[in-house]
């Protein structure tokens, strides 16, 4: 049953009341102490809006794929098949259907990522950091045999965290640092800690690329904000805004320090056992 409290201004608020029975010379008194739950209740409407807006959001893109699918492949198959009876303006206005249509299958695998990983489960166990950092760093090697790349992991790192969403967390971080360095004959790339402050470990994945301009930091993990052309170097924006998402998660935050034409270095704290 719903209890309310009436206040010297005679508004009512949702109540919670704890009774306690105090055995005395006097014989047995009880105490009755009301607390205001407005702000609990607040937060638990808030969890309930937020969880709905994640079902709706899940099942929301996973229904799109389908008809998105359809547009893509028809478009293809009018290119292919029909393109000279369009000319030359037909075939473009198809292209750009095709273009589009891969663009929103990227906008919607997104949603979905960001739809699981707020739904999951957190596992967390001892992970040597340094170690997944250093097979991530190998098989980004093999994707791209012709490049040689200078790799420095620290090792062991270990971290409380969900090995599952915390090896995500490192492979979009080396996977950034490979593509922005692309345009360097020394490129380097380097995983370690730096100190941790109040959380349990502090670790960064550093590179010389092509940096960024610190005066948009904040817009690195922000989903589907770019600060260089897709031209030249490909993505769809989302990869920094699943970190932070996941770090998050585990009660730490992520920021970046950086110079136009003097390489990134993306740090990420982790929060001990206990927060986790």
């Amino acid at each position: 049953m719903a209890l309310a409290g009436r206040r010297r201004d005679a508004s009512t608020f949702p109540a919670e009341i704890s009774l306690s029975a105090i055995d005395t010379d006097d014989g047995i008194v009880v105490t009755a102490a009301i607390r205001d739950v407005t702000a609990q209740l607040r937060v638990k409407d808030l969890e309930r809006t937020s969880q709905s807006l994640e079902s709706f959001i899940y099942a929301v893109s996973h229904d799109l794929r389908a008809p998105l699918r359809a547009l893509n492949g028809y478009s293809g198959v009018l290119l292919e098949d029909f393109g000279g009876v369009l000319g030359e303006e037909g075939r473009g206005y198809a292209e750009r259907i095709v273009a589009v249509s891969e663009q929103m299958g990227q906008l919607l695998d997104y949603l979905l990522q960001v739809s699981r990983i707020s739904r999951a489960e957190l596992h967390p166990q001892q992970v040597d950091l340094g170690w997944e950092a250093a097979r991530i760093a190998e098989e980004i090697q093999r994707r791209d045999p012709g490049r040689r790349v200078c790799f420095a992991i620290e090792k062991p790192v270990q971290a409380w965290a969900d090995s599952g969403l915390i090896r995500t967390v490192l492979e979009n971080l080396l996977d950034n640092a490979w593509k922005f360095t692309s345009g360097r004959d020394d490129a380097s790339i380097e995983f370690g800690t730096a100190p941790s402050g109040d959380a349990a470990v502090c670790c960064y994945v550093r590179d010389n690329g092509v940096g960024f301009d610190p005066a948009y930091a904040d817009k690195l993990f922000q989903p589907f904000q770019r600060l260089h052309p897709v031209r030249d170097f490909p993505g769809t924006g989302t990869g920094l805004a699943s970190v932070r998402q996941i770090v998050e998660l585990h009660g730490g935050h992520v920021w970046a320090e950086g110079a136009v034409g003097a390489g990134a270095t993306f740090y990420f704290t982790l929060d001990g056992k206990d927060s986790a």
